[in-house]
């Protein structure tokens, strides 16, 4: 007799319908076939929820000609032979029945007592693998809206260069111009920061030639000092330098709900242990989404302050309505606008308002 694998079951609140999800949605992430994963919702599908309960043991007995059968499963026998043994290499599941023996299994009162068929222990085993897939897939589907964006602004940008090699360049890297017929959210990161080194090289090459033809058509030096203007660049806010805060600075200073979402995004990153800039901007227009503050809103802050500054006021505005003194927000909304008002006409009101608050904080926590 083969010695019955028995598992720790799932996490508390979580089906196997969720682990079927999960599976679903980090698919690619997983690296798993189509194939593969209509045979574990074949599994699941056939398996009872208290198989997945501590202790038990979780498996089906079904034999290949039987999942063949099953009108969701569209592979013959060859195929699903070639599946279980991608899952076992896996580590997936374990087939606890020696080859070509026939499968079987007892259920009493609702029970596995045993089983000589597919195990799926190691599947529920590596469950927190599965969140993490399936948490990198959702950052990934939402980040390839963003860099699609970003491609198309790139493309654009380079036109107004004027410039046929600058557009020759950008074309070899991505000849139909389109984003939306690329689906690999590493091809799109590869295709967006091949664009952008395409345009910073020929802003360089523009603005050098412009400093040579001055050079040429100047008799005299001019020893007025003017202001510079910078070319092709984005304009730099103002005071950017003065706010000192680091990543973990502003999730410690997040509210309870916010610091999901950036836990959320970090993970998807890869960043779970340190949370980067990137994943807290995302974090904060998810919590803006659930303030009710527009997209348009959204951006337009971002024009005006940027990317981390409008994420700092959004911290600011979300963590002030939690406090009960006479900094409370009532409107999350409105504070955020005018919050955003405020450090447009003066970045120092941000640094201030920031250092407020982490004020507040360290006294409630001495009250208690």
């Amino acid at each position: 007799m083969s010695n019955q694998l028995t598992h720790r079951g799932l996490p508390t609140g979580m089906t196997r319908w969720d682990l079927l999800k999960m599976i679903e949605s980090g698919r690619r992430v997983l690296g798993l076939s189509k194939g593969a994963v209509a045979y574990l919702r074949y599994a699941i599908t056939h398996t009872m929820d208290i198989d997945y309960e501590p202790g038990r043991i979780c498996a089906f007995w079904h034999g290949v000609t039987s999942i063949v059968d099953d009108p969701q499963i569209s592979c013959d026998r060859r195929q699903i032979s070639r599946i279980e043994v991608e899952l076992e290499e896996k580590q997936y599941i374990t087939k606890s029945c020696t080859p070509h023996s026939r499968r079987t299994g007892l259920r009493k009162n609702d029970v596995i007592k045993y089983e000589y068929g597919i195990n799926l222990a190691p599947l529920i085993e590596r469950v927190q693998e599965f969140q993490a897939a399936a948490r990198k897939a959702s950052f990934e589907q939402y980040d390839v809206v963003r860099l699609r964006g970003q491609i198309r602004k790139l493309f654009s940008d380079i036109r107004a260069l004027d410039s046929e090699d600058a557009l020759d360049s950008a074309t070899q890297i991505l000849p139909s111009r389109r984003p939306s017929t690329v689906n690999s959210y590493e091809r799109l990161k590869k295709i967006a920061e091949a664009l952008e080194a395409v345009f910073n090289d020929f802003c360089v090459e523009d603005s050098m030639g412009e400093m040579s033809h001055q050079s040429d058509i100047s008799p005299t030096p001019i020893t007025k000092e003017k202001k510079k203007k910078k070319t092709c660049t984005p304009k730099e806010h103002e005071g950017e330098y003065e706010l000192q805060t680091t990543p973990q600075m502003a999730t410690l200073l997040a509210s309870e709900r916010l610091r999901e979402h950036i836990q959320f995004y970090a993970s998807g990153r890869g960043t779970a242990n340190n949370p980067d800039w990137r994943s807290i901007e995302l974090a904060t227009q998810e919590r803006a989404h659930e303030h009710g503050i527009k997209t348009q809103t959204w951006q337009y802050m971002c024009r005006q302050l940027g990317n981390r500054r409008t994420a700092l006021c959004l911290i600011i505005a979300d963590r002030n309505a939690e406090r009960t003194d006479r900094c409370k927000v009532r409107d999350v909304d409105k504070a955020f606008v005018g919050l955003g008002k405020k450090c447009a006409r003066d970045q120092a009101i941000l640094g201030s308002l920031y250092g407020e608050l982490v004020r507040h904080i360290e006294e409630a926590k001495n009250a208690r």
